[in-house]
């Protein structure tokens, strides 16, 4: 137990008493008692590694990230990726001029910031209603406010995928408007596999149920997708 939390084995999501033991002045991972690997390799490795592990959408990565380490770091990094895509988007909105790229708003900046906060929000709530609607035993092990804790975890974790918007800042004006629009559609598609593995990893749906997962993912997706366009279609006739 870390913190007074469960820790996982990173492998198959069997909970474990401990991650390591220590012998004098040392310290030794231990073996998971149901598929008897070693329980969590990765409370050996830089947390760099565990984020390129999770860019790579090693399912590992996911439970380590989410059950056994801190997730501080990650709450960090989350700020910096929904920095990083509304100035993506908002530049992706400007005309395709060098000298308009440079003007990027402010306002419009902080809407798109509003905007993916919301999409966060939107996507977390549909995961946790839709996972109840299934009667989901894990809720009831790990208690509501816990489990609405992991979801808002595997939001977080699977929004990792938009580090991958930077290329459309460094060579927007070096491409077709056709190029960056493939390059964003790439984007989401890892969005949306990292969302499917890391919500699988936190035992939400069981791993042979995997299409179970990819239809719920999606089936939220679209949900989101449907409230944002509608919310923004109802505002912008409210203003015009």
């Amino acid at each position: 137990m870390i913190g007074g939390k469960f820790s996982v084995c990173v492998n198959c999501g069997h909970r474990v008493r401990e991650l390591c033991k220590k012998y004098s002045n040392t310290l030794k991972t231990t073996n998971c008692e149901k598929c008897h690997h070693v329980t969590d390799k990765y409370i050996e490795f830089e947390e760099f590694i565990i984020l390129i592990d999770a860019l790579l959408l090693d399912k590992c990565a996911f439970r380590h990230i989410i059950y056994n380490g801190d997730f501080k770091l990650y709450w960090k990094v989350s700020l910096v990726v929904l920095l990083l895509e509304s100035f993506a988007l908002c530049r992706q909105k400007l005309s395709d001029p060098a000298n308009d790229a440079l003007n990027v708003h402010e306002k419009g900046f902080y809407t798109y910031t509003l905007h993916n906060l919301g999409d966060y929000l939107l996507i977390t709530c549909f995961l946790l209603l839709l996972t109840a609607a299934l009667g989901n035993d894990q809720i009831k092990k790990m208690g509501v406010r816990n489990f609405t804790l992991t979801i808002i975890k595997v939001v977080v974790i699977s929004n990792l995928s938009k580090f991958f918007l930077l290329p459309i800042l460094v060579w927007r004006n070096n491409t077709t408007v056709f190029g960056r629009s493939v390059h964003y559609v790439l984007v989401m598609g890892h969005h949306l596999c990292s969302l499917v593995l890391a919500y699988e990893a936190v035992g939400s749906v069981k791993s042979r149920l995997r299409w179970l997962s990819i239809a719920l993912v999606i089936l939220a997706f679209v949900l989101k997708e449907y409230i944002r366009h509608y919310a923004a279609f109802q505002l912008q006739l409210h203003l015009t």
